[in-house]
């Protein structure tokens, strides 16, 4: 009789809900994918910005713009001389501001001296004026007048030679001390003993954090006496430059003169007529 009223309640019980196996670790899993998600990002947050390839030193810093450097690439600098760099350099009294366009151990500088024309190296042993549309006058190394020679020594803007005379023979430290929000690394520079006339005594140099490019260089050179004249070199970027702009062809009239070694009394005459003679003298 037991075995019937068991029966009888079996069959008018609701019939139970299977347990899809499973589910429940699942959705566990879920959830603790989440929470560790949540985790990190507040982390992240928490911590602030990460500085980006930080350079433990500024010889770290000088070292890596100098790896980085490539010479076929063709860089323009805003270039500002200081007072007291113009009376150093009688050529410059007149200068402000002006544009120097480089590649490898080609220059150009425009507008030129008296801000006329342009003038510059074409890499290949000339160094050039062009101060009219008309003719130019070109130098070979060995011809080049004293006051021109003092000139082109300070405006020679290798990077990569710059970097390497840097880290052989300065001292080094941060001009700024780097943090995490900047950009840029600020690196001051002392050559170590006295610098010899028209050499580097110092520099100041910010480097972007990231693609390392040099963006500006205050260079401070000792003159022919104890003067110094500090030219501050920031960079406008990288533009293609057709090679003619590098050569005194590229700023004169086609079939105008270049007066050179074989033409000295031309080439006198033309400097003299547009610059004066400050530029043949010492």
């Amino acid at each position: 009789m037991a075995e019937s009223v068991l029966a009888r309640l079996d069959a008018g019980a609701e019939p139970r809900q299977r347990r899809r196996p499973g589910w429940k670790s699942a959705a566990g899993l879920i959830a603790i994918g989440a929470m560790a998600a949540a985790v990190v990002v507040a982390v992240f947050a928490l911590s602030g910005p990460r500085e980006v390839a930080a350079a433990p030193t500024p010889e770290a810093a000088i070292r890596d713009a100098r790896v980085a450097y490539t010479r076929n690439a063709t860089r323009c600098y805003r270039v500002t001389i200081d007072a007291r760099g113009r009376e150093v350099f009688p050529l410059l009294a007149q200068e402000a501001e002006r544009t120097l366009c480089t590649r490898g151990d080609r220059f150009v500088v425009e507008p030129g001296f008296g801000g006329k024309g342009a003038w510059g190296s074409d890499g290949a042993g000339r160094v050039w004026v062009a101060p009219t549309l008309d003719g130019a006058a070109a130098f070979t190394e060995v011809e080049l007048p004293q006051g021109l020679r003092n000139v082109v020594k300070i405006h020679e803007l290798e990077p990569d030679t710059l970097l390497d005379e840097v880290l052989a023979s300065f001292e080094m430290d941060w001009s700024e001390p780097p943090t995490a929000s900047t950009q840029t690394y600020s690196v001051e520079a002392t050559r170590r003993g006295e610098a010899p006339p028209l050499q580097l005594a110092s520099a100041r140099l910010v480097i972007d954090k990231i693609n390392k490019t040099v963006r500006s260089l205050e260079l401070k050179r000792r003159g022919l006496t104890n003067g110094y004249a500090t030219l501050t070199f920031a960079l406008t970027g990288a533009v293609e430059r057709d090679d003619a702009a590098f050569t005194p062809e590229g700023h004169i009239r086609r079939g105008a003169p270049v007066y050179g070694r074989s033409k000295p009394l031309l080439r006198h005459r033309l400097l003299r007529q547009h610059l004066g003679d400050a530029l043949l003298g010492g």
